[in-house]
């Protein structure tokens, strides 16, 4: 044999004792393979937990669990409530689903994760769960040394309950309004009283549920219809059909559908004034969020709906911020200091300009209910400046960004003569 062949061949064999090395065994394979789908199994859960968390989905299987579980606890005498007995029953109150999905030309707005649809009777009703979160205060507390539960005496939890909405909303509770909200009920019996006061509670740190029972008179939020636990039932408002066709290129609208436009601004104008008698504002204002009940307009999602005083507050806290932007709350503007870098100039918008901007006037991808090729410049200046006024006579008053009143009856003013003209038509 020749040194060349011999070269080679050692080579051979030194390269074949590397790729040994790198041969996976059997035991190496297995290894790999559940490595692999460990990792596969996290991105999977990673993805799945943003789509719940951002978007909210809902699955109408999760809908039947939520209500199983909270009858499971009124069974066992841990929650209680007058409407417990027919939503429980599975005859009165049937047909738990999730609503429908609402979208617009720019989005998919996100389901509220802790509000369904159900059947009672003949008609459908929302229910919506008051979830305690970490902003709820425990209404009892333990003795160390005994290990007991204690609750507070009903005198003690009415006093609880007047404190705290006076220090959340700034109102003054009238007694009798104070005792309709509470409604303790099995007052000799320890256990279901504590339950009583306690799902009472935890409903009355919800924001939807107690403004829509301190103003059910006013007729403004969705009618509370029962509880049982931290469950409630409210009213189911009739949908706002908007033409959907103004989205695309020329903003076309059929003139029926235009005077049904009109009508429904009109409407939330009206809604404005009740909100603006009762001092409220509000900081997240969406298309889908307005329903009609008994031919009066209503918002249907009451998180991000408050008293001025409450929004004043939360808004000059006097938190640290490096733009405006660090100062707002949803659609509720305020001006960060620059000197300071803190948040304490209060709410500097309004209502009405807010509805202006995002209701009525809408932006160039996604136009409002007000602009169509019907639309008259003279109701689109108006809008423009509504929606950004400058001028003294536009700005409110008590809101340098606000739109003023004089400026929100030329609107309205302006919609009912549109609507007229339209009535008074041959061609309508």
């Amino acid at each position: 044999m020749t040194i060349s062949s011999n070269s080679a061949l050692a080579m051979h064999n030194r390269f074949k004792n590397m790729t040994r090395r790198f041969r996976f065994s059997p035991r190496r394979r297995q290894y790999c393979v559940l490595t692999t789908a460990v990792i596969l199994l996290l991105v999977v859960l990673g993805v799945v937990g943003y789509l719940f968390n951002s978007m909210h989905y809902c699955f109408d299987v999760l809908v039947e669990w939520k209500v199983s579980k909270i009858c499971n606890q009124y069974y066992t005498n841990e929650v209680t409530g007058y409407m417990c007995p027919e939503l429980c029953a599975g005859d009165t109150i049937s047909e738990f689903h999730c609503p429908p999905v609402t979208q617009t030309a720019a989005r998919t707005v996100p389901h509220n994760p802790n509000r369904f649809l159900a059947r009672k009777a003949q008609q459908f009703v929302v229910i919506k769960h008051a979830v305690p979160d970490a902003s709820y205060e425990k209404l009892s507390w333990i003795d160390s040394h005994r290990q007991e539960e204690h609750y507070p005496t009903e005198t003690e939890y009415a006093g609880i309950v007047r404190r705290y909405i006076e220090l959340r909303y700034n109102l003054q509770l009238p007694s009798d309004k104070l005792n309709s909200l509470l409604k303790l009920k099995n007052k000799n019996n320890h256990i279901l009283f504590h339950a009583s006061m306690r799902n009472g509670w935890n409903l009355i740190q919800n924001n939807e549920y107690l403004l829509s029972r301190l103003y059910e008179e006013k007729e403004i939020f969705p009618q509370v219809i029962g509880t049982c636990g931290e469950l409630f039932l409210t009213e189911l408002l009739e949908t706002v059909e908007f033409d959907e066709r103004r989205y695309h290129f020329t903003n076309h609208i059929d003139l029926s559908k235009w005077r049904y436009h009109l009508k429904v601004a009109v409407l939330i104008l009206d809604y404005l004034d009740d909100m603006a008698q009762n001092r409220f504002q509000m900081c997240s204002v969406l298309l889908g969020g307005f329903g009609i009940s008994d031919s009066r307009m209503k918002y249907h999602d009451l998180r991000y709906i408050s008293t001025e005083a409450a929004i004043d507050r939360k808004l000059s806290d006097g938190r640290w911020c490096k733009e405006d932007a660090d100062c707002s709350y949803h659609d509720c503007r305020s001006r960060c200091n620059a000197t300071t870098h803190q948040c304490t100039a209060g709410l500097l918008n309004n209502n009405l300009q807010i509805v202006c901007a995002k209701i009525f006037r809408g932006t160039a991808a996604e136009p409002g209910i007000l602009v169509t090729e019907k639309s008259p410049n003279r109701l689109l200046r108006i809008l423009d400046r509504c929606a950004r006024p400058a001028s003294q006579s536009d700005v409110d008053a008590a809101r340098p960004w606000g739109a003023s009143k004089l400026l929100k009856k030329q609107l309205y003013n302006e919609l009912t003569s549109i609507y007229e003209q339209l009535a008074s038509s041959p061609y309508s």
